[in-house]
C-alpha cells in the first residue's frame, strides 16, 4: 500500500494518554477499534495534518530522539505503514491533493 507524501491522521479519532503506562489509546468512534500507541508513536500521529511531509516527519523524529537519520526513516516508514493498516491516516492519494 503506496503511503502519502503529506501523511493526514483521520478525523474523529478520540485519544486519552494512559498515565503510568506510557501509552496513549486512540479509539475511532464509528466502530470503537482501540489503538495503543507509545508516547513517540503517538506525538508522530499528532504530526501527521496534511501538511507536513514524510521527510518532515522524519527530521522531527531524528532532532527528536537523536536517532541516526538512516535509522529514523527506516522507522518512520514502519509507523506510517502501520497507522495505514490501522486506518489512522488516510491513504487515497485523492486526499494528498490540496483543492
Amino acid at each position: 500500500m503506496p503511503l502519502p507524501e503529506h501523511p493526514e491522521k483521520v478525523e474523529g479519532l478520540l485519544s486519552e494518554e494512559l498515565e503510568g503506562l506510557d501509552e496513549v489509546v486512540f479509539v475511532h468512534p464509528e466502530d470503537g477499534a482501540s489503538f495503543s500507541l507509545n508516547p513517540t508513536a503517538a506525538a508522530i500521529l499528532d504530526l501527521c495534518n496534511g501538511q507536513r511531509s514524510q521527510d518532515d516527519l522524519v527530521t522531527i523524529l531524528h532532532d527528536t530522539v537523536k536517532a541516526d537519520i538512516t535509522e529514523a526513516r527506516a522507522d518512520m516508514e514502519t509507523i506510517l505503514t502501520e497507522f495505514a493498516e490501522y486506518g489512522l491516516i488516510y491513504v487515497d492519494n485523492a486526499t494528498d491533493e490540496q483543492d
